[in-house]
């Protein structure tokens, strides 16, 4: 190899020299350098997984909280309705006892109006045999017993009502 100006030793002693730095490389620089993208490989890829199952939670998370609103919006509904069907009852139980309360003022005005008029019709007989008795006791002149007025009080009173 001395005609191409090669020297054998020198040629071993840098390929000894080239593998040595290969091996060391490999040792010291590429083998942790790959250790350290690995795990990031594998930080990533874990981050991404996370990252999917939150997404796929939120979702679950979010059509849980449809359900529950729709749920919400319906028992307002229920709420609502019966809310109105009691103040429509309360309302039909007020007219029907205010129709009753009107009644009874209406028949206890009646009874009393019955009873005054009764009474105005009492007085009135009265008025009038008082009247018939004065008016007979000046065309008669005489006076006559009580018990006799009373009589002719009754007479009176029953032709007049006939």
């Amino acid at each position: 190899m001395g005609a191409l100006g090669l020297d054998l030793w020198g040629f071993i002693v840098q390929l000894i020299a080239f593998i040595i730095f290969v091996w060391l490389f490999w040792k010291f620089a590429l083998g942790p350098i790959t250790k350290v993208l690995d795990e990031r490989q594998k930080n990533v890829r874990e981050s991404l997984e996370a990252a999917e199952r939150m997404k796929a939670e939120m979702a679950a998370t979010a059509a849980r909280n449809e359900e529950i609103l729709a749920e919400a919006r319906q028992q307002a509904g229920q709420i609502v309705a019966q809310a109105r069907e009691a103040s429509d009852a309360t309302l039909a139980r007020a007219r029907e006892e205010a129709a009753k309360q009107s009644d009874l003022y209406l028949e206890r005005a009646q009874a009393t109006l019955r009873q005054e008029t009764e009474q105005a019709r009492q007085q009135l007989r009265q008025e009038v045999a008082d009247l018939s008795v004065m008016a007979a006791e000046k065309i008669v002149r005489k006076n006559l017993d009580k018990a006799a007025q009373a009589a002719l009080i009754e007479e009176a009173l029953a032709q007049a009502g006939n």
